[in-house]
């Protein structure tokens, strides 16, 4: 069959829409396909129910209720849609994957980017998420690591597994600068740390190594935590033990322009955690040009070409905040690596029309095979 006869394809994608980035990259891609000439729906559950058409693609959202309640709403659309392709993520997985193939869905796709390390799930869920994964035709990770705990822990097929990263829209976005104040002396230097307020993201290594660099360097330093979670008292705590109030600011939960914002001011972005199956904060800080020192733990970090971009020049131990300092030392002589390095390794790793080719084609080839 030619690639015009399937042009007619009708594709089905389930996911959370809302104003986050990652929403942005799924409302993107169903937009993209849609140009193409693929029939697509989009499906959510928020608090309310809705339906209307975006830029050709026609989305429908149903009010979030108790777990039978949803798993209707989700067999209801699959029966009204009638796809050919179902693309799901996060708690659509189960549902769509059973449904599809209940309903004879020729092809049904599960997008998986949640590290087992991040989410440390027991093993009955481990169980349950399997069977609905080695059910799937096809398992999308976004990284090396997370594609072996497809293979290892969840028991899938080596042959039913693909890699494929996010891109990022976040440089559509206009900030003016002014949303995020900072010092713009030369003598401060900005330190970033993005994320949510959780024990795994690792801000405490953070915080102690600005302690150590303060008792040091000459060169004034401040440090801006962007996000909000349920760590936030134990990480305030230890701001105070440190006696480092005058040099973090908390900016709380920031929306996208502010993000965007956030990022362009500061000198250097720092991402510590101890496990991400991606890390869309990394792609997002680089594809703006700003400097990042992130921990080795990023699932994004497989796509780099390294003789390009080591990593040993970016990249440090979580557990080892020497390493850190060590990392972030150049940045106060005014000697790290530059905003061009990191845009290029983006432009270079991150493409956006790389990236979408290659998710065309794997739904075109796995459904001219099924």
């Amino acid at each position: 069959m030619t690639v015009s006869a399937k042009r007619n394809m009708k594709i089905l994608i389930l996911y959370g829409y809302n104003k986050s980035l990652l929403s942005g990259f799924f409302q993107e891609l169903s937009e993209k396909l849609c140009t193409d000439g693929f029939e697509v729906d989009n499906f959510y559950l928020k608090h309310e129910k809705a339906s209307f058409n975006q830029k050709g693609v026609l989305v429908y959202g149903e009010e979030r209720r108790g777990f039978v309640s949803n798993y209707k709403a989700i067999y209801k659309m699959i029966k009204q849609s009638k796809p050919d392709v179902i693309i799901s993520n996060f708690s659509y997985i189960n549902p769509a994957v059973l449904f599809g193939k209940l309903l004879g869905v020729k092809h049904n796709i599960a997008w998986f980017h949640t590290a087992f390390g991040h989410t440390k799930p027991s093993q009955l869920k481990v169980w349950n998420k399997s069977l609905y994964l080695r059910m799937a035709d096809l398992v999308f990770t976004n990284s090396t690591s997370l594609e072996t705990e497809m293979h290892q822990v969840y028991k899938v097929a080596k042959e039913k597994t693909r890699r494929v990263p996010f891109w990022t829209n976040i440089n559509k976005y206009i900030s003016t600068g002014k949303d995020i104040k900072v010092s713009p002396h030369l003598e401060v230097l900005n330190i970033g740390c993005p994320g949510r307020l959780l024990e795994d993201k690792n801000h405490e290594l953070v915080i102690k190594a600005l302690s150590e660099l303060k008792q040091s360097s000459k060169k004034h330093l401040m440090l801006y935590i962007a996000g909000d979670g349920p760590y936030k008292k134990e990480l305030q705590r230890l701001v105070r033990d440190l006696k480092l109030e005058d040099a973090v600011v908390f900016l709380g939960l920031l929306n996208v322009e502010e993000m965007s914002s956030f990022y362009k001011n500061m000198d250097v972005v720092v991402l510590p955690s101890f496990h991400e199956a991606f890390g869309l904060v990394f792609i997002e800080a680089i594809a703006l040009g700003t400097p990042v020192i992130v921990s080795k733990m990023f699932g994004a970090l497989s796509f780099l070409d390294t003789q390009s971009f080591p990593l040993e020049d970016f990249c440090f131990n979580p557990e080892a905040i020497q390493e850190l300092i060590d990392k972030l030392e150049p940045y106060l002589n005014n000697n790290g690596l530059t905003a061009a390095y990191f845009k290029r390794m983006y432009d270079e790793t991150f493409e956006k029309e790389v990236i979408y080719k290659q998710i065309k084609g794997l739904i075109l080839n796995t459904h001219e095979t099924s």
